[in-house]
């Protein structure tokens, strides 16, 4: 008997000793390394500008260096794949846009799932589409570009980050409401999309003040409308596409934060709690405010429930306007 209970005893002891290495790697702090947080798109536009502060965010409350690396190309799904593919640990995020969402309508054989490859974390903010020109372009009203684009059908262009992204489709939509015929031109990314309505190689973009506010605080772009329900309080005299008639172009950029799918809850909650508390300090918010868009900072949950829903309606509206060659 007492050989057996010596027995029990080391077999325990053993087991406990088996199990401790386990033990300590689940509960390892977060991060114990620097945050790889990836960017979808070419740098310099709103979605690498708002990764940046939210980075510096992430940064400093969990005490470790975040490296933001910009992955451009086919929209966002290069970047984005990168991220569904990574490990579930937490060192390996995405900042993403409203493409994330989109890219199903209108890419066939997408390489990953946008609900079933990813943990959701948080939406950190929404900007509203707003159209700019080159002040001497146009007059200087939307009403009277969109004149010169019925006398002149086709002999107008505009610009995006991206074949079916979310500028493009505002430009579709434009088309459709004010019944007028524009060319296409894709870019790798918003700030050259946004530089050649500058030089005049195009005649406009839609874009987020975020990304066109620089040129037009410089007198190079103007801002002609703004494609929601509200007028934006940076832009206070600039009108929207609902009060000239065109309620259907309300579209936006939702910048959002996730992880692959898998990683841990107590990760996705430490880093929805960092932006949590960061939203409700003054100086982020008007960070945010101030560059066009409104903060968000919903939970994992409500993130994840509002990304099924705009999965669903891209797949509608997409269908509405046709199919979407992307080069």
């Amino acid at each position: 008997m007492q050989q057996r209970r010596r027995f029990l005893a080391f077999l325990a002891t053993a087991l406990a000793a088996s199990h401790a290495p386990l033990a300590l790697a689940s509960d390892a702090a977060y991060p114990d390394r620097p945050i790889r947080l990836i960017v979808p798109f070419a740098p310099g536009g709103s979605t690498d500008l708002l990764a940046r502060s939210t980075g510096e965010v992430i940064s400093a409350a969990l005490k470790q260096s975040v490296v933001v690396e910009n992955r451009a190309g086919a929209s966002g799904n290069i970047g984005a794949e990168a991220v569904a593919r990574a490990a579930p640990d937490g060192h390996t995020l995405l900042f993403t846009t409203t493409n994330l969402t989109l890219n199903p309508a209108v890419t066939p054989n997408l390489s990953y799932d946008p609900l079933r490859d990813f943990a959701p974390v948080t939406m950190v903010a929404f900007a509203p589409m707003i159209l700019v020109t080159r002040p001497d372009f146009g007059g200087d009203s939307l009403q009277s570009l969109i004149q010169i684009a019925k006398e002149k059908p086709g002999s107008l262009n505009f610009s995006s980050s991206g074949a079916g992204g979310a500028p493009h489709l505002a430009g579709e939509l434009l088309k459709a409401g004010a019944g007028i015929d524009m060319v296409h031109v894709p870019y790798a990314g918003a700030a050259q999309a946004i530089t050649d309505v500058v030089s005049g190689e195009v005649h406009m973009t839609f874009t987020t003040y975020i990304s066109a506010q620089p040129m037009i605080a410089a007198g190079k772009l103007k801002a002609v409308g703004v494609a929601s329900q509200k007028r934006l309080p940076v832009l206070p005299d600039v009108p929207t596409f609902a009060e000239l008639g065109m309620n259907e172009l309300e579209i936006g950029t939702m910048f959002g934060l996730l992880a692959p799918a898998g990683t841990p809850d107590r990760v996705v909650k430490t880093l929805y709690g960092t932006l949590e508390a960061a939203s409700r300090q003054e100086g982020f918010r008007d960070n945010i405010i101030r560059q066009g868009g409104e903060v968000v900072v919903n939970t994992p949950e409500e993130y994840g429930v509002y990304l099924k829903a705009e999965v669903e309606k891209w797949h509608q509206l997409v269908g509405r306007i046709g199919k979407i060659d992307r080069m």
